[in-house]
């Protein structure tokens, strides 16, 4: 088996106050892994501990105890950074210089040796759409420009693992939709991203896997499919539904919704099956019989809600 990109086991991490020692704790046992090639979503409501384990990740920090492997080496080891491009949240780049300029910069305090590095920076400023500003400089940048331009940078090193800390900051509704057709064209290259959000549409659309956490405790881990199929209703659509067959189908628990030219009938699963043969006999035309699936945001505000229930 392949060594995870990422690895976190037992890992926690308290701050000490200078004044009054008190101790917080702001993770508790957080274990979990993120394997090479996978879209990997790092979601909590803010102060859940994301941007202190991806402080850890980065060796920013070191953990109070535990282990953490970024490709089986220890985060602050050079061999794991060589592997990492990184997208904080909140940034800042040298205003008077322009994209390519700032970049030319970055790759030579990346220390990654080419032929042709006017050619790489050229190629990663067309896949960030900034090609036509290259000469202007990045204090007349738009946020999302600047976004943009953060992401090209995470990309100089060629890395393995790209870690993105809100990679849509900031951009208009086409600028967000260009982040995300880059990150799965990154995915197809068969590189592994591991990003924070709180935009959970989008999220839905791009990541394999979820990781949740909640006031420093991860509360669920899993496939994006398991994190939407937790919804335990199904939905029936018939033709019609005579109103003393609805009063029926509402004493099994069912919602009725009448629309146009159809009737949408919402029922536990248990039910199903009875439903369905009490609507044929009763002379309705099921139209569609469809197990329900829930968005990832109400499954993040439920767990987040029930301290992950």
């Amino acid at each position: 088996m392949a060594t995870p990109a990422i690895e976190f086991s037992g890992v926690n991490k308290i701050f000490q106050r200078r004044f009054g020692g008190v101790q917080v704790t702001a993770l508790s046992n957080i274990s979990f892994a993120v394997a090479r090639g996978e879209v990997c979503a790092f979601l909590g409501p803010n102060g859940a501990g994301k941007t202190t384990s991806m402080n850890i990740l980065m060796g920013f920090i070191y953990a109070s105890s535990g282990r953490t492997r970024v490709f089986g080496y220890e985060p602050g080891d050079v061999r794991a950074k060589q592997r990492i491009g990184f997208l904080p949240e909140n940034f800042a780049f040298y205003r008077y210089l322009n994209a390519e300029k700032l970049l030319q910069f970055h790759l030579k305090l990346s220390g990654r040796q080419l032929a042709d590095p006017a050619a790489l920076i050229a190629g990663l400023l067309a896949k960030v759409k900034l090609d036509g500003y290259k000469g202007l400089k990045i204090g007349k940048y738009s946020r999302g420009m600047v976004q943009r331009l953060g992401i090209a940078q995470a990309l100089l090193g060629d890395p393995e693992l790209l870690v993105l800390d809100e990679p849509t900051s900031g951009l208009d509704p086409a600028g967000r939709k260009e982040v995300r057709d880059l990150i799965l064209a990154l995915k197809a290259e068969g590189k592994t991203i591991f990003l924070s959000s709180h935009i959970l549409s989008e999220v839905e659309q791009i990541c394999d896997r979820v990781i949740i956490l909640d006031r420093g405790h991860m509360v669920r881990t899993g496939s994006m499919q398991e994190m939407l199929a937790e919804d335990n209703r199904v939905e029936i659509i018939v033709d019609q539904l005579p109103e003393e067959l609805e009063l029926a189908v509402k004493e099994r628990g069912a919602a009725v919704e009448r629309e146009a030219h159809r009737v949408r009938i919402l029922v536990d699963v248990a039910q199903k099956r009875a439903l369905a043969e009490m609507l044929w006999a009763g002379g309705c035309d099921v139209i569609s019989l469809t197990p329900m699936k829930t968005s990832l945001e109400e499954t993040f505000l439920k767990l987040v809600a029930q301290g992950g229930a």
